[in-house]
């Protein structure tokens, strides 16, 4: 299965391509938070050497693009932009020049969709071996492996979530808000389950220590000093 990573101010705003993508066997992750840490930090988060594809979605204006493109750029994987209308061959020679490998609109087609990303993935498939292959051999089997093998998208969401605020603590409400951009009983509920299913799914690994820290009637919150790899 190959995964697609998706950047965006607003995840609700990509439920029908992400629908889409799913509906083609891709494991999709949506994130506004390593968004944010590339926009207000200037720094890119480890979890995005571990998807082939990268979506800039539409809710990003073009002025944000061109300045996190050149650290994008580095990183080795296919980039590709969210657009809500079809462009001119002008447009797609200037997105080229810009480094990106094409475009996508949610009101694709699946057929579309499909033999576009199938014709990006051999393209990545293709390329010389860089800094990606070299990171991943590299990098040890911690948070950021463990969550992409084993999490479900939403639990991974959780996850990053906990992760982009190390030590804070994080209410169920703000949880919530990220998830499915509302709060109510049954989605707090629900948050609970994810949570339970990603500590659950850590001590079968056989974690040393507990990474999600659960702060009765306030949220929950990732230990800053956590560190965590396979035994």
């Amino acid at each position: 299965m190959v995964r697609v990573l998706v950047l965006t101010k607003n995840i609700l705003a990509e439920e029908v391509i992400t629908k889409k993508l799913q509906h083609l066997n891709y494991e999709v992750f949506c994130s506004t938070s390593i968004l944010e840490e590339l926009q207000s930090t200037g720094h890119m988060s480890e979890l995005v050497n571990y998807f082939p594809i990268i979506i800039i979605g539409e809710t990003i204006s073009s002025y944000e693009l061109e300045i996190m493109l050149p650290k994008l750029k580095k990183q080795g994987q296919r980039i590709l932009r969210e657009m809500d209308h079809p462009l001119s061959e002008d447009e797609k020679g200037q997105l080229l020049n810009h480094g990106l490998s094409g475009y996508v609109q949610s009101n694709d087609s699946i057929e579309s969709l499909r033999e576009n990303l199938a014709e990006v993935m051999a393209s990545y498939q293709n390329h010389e071996p860089g800094e990606v292959e070299a990171y991943l051999e590299e990098e040890p089997r911690g948070i950021s492996a463990i969550t992409l093998i084993n999490l479900s998208t939403l639990e991974l969401q959780v996850l990053e979530k906990l992760r982009s605020k190390p030590g804070e603590i994080i209410s169920r409400d703000e949880l919530c808000m990220t998830l499915w951009g509302n709060v109510s009983q049954s989605r707090l509920a629900q948050l609970s389950s994810l949570v339970k299913n990603i500590k659950l799914k850590l001590e079968m690994l056989e974690i040393d220590k507990e990474v999600i820290q659960t702060i009765w009637g306030k949220g929950y919150r990732v230990m800053q000093d956590s560190i965590v790899q396979n035994k």
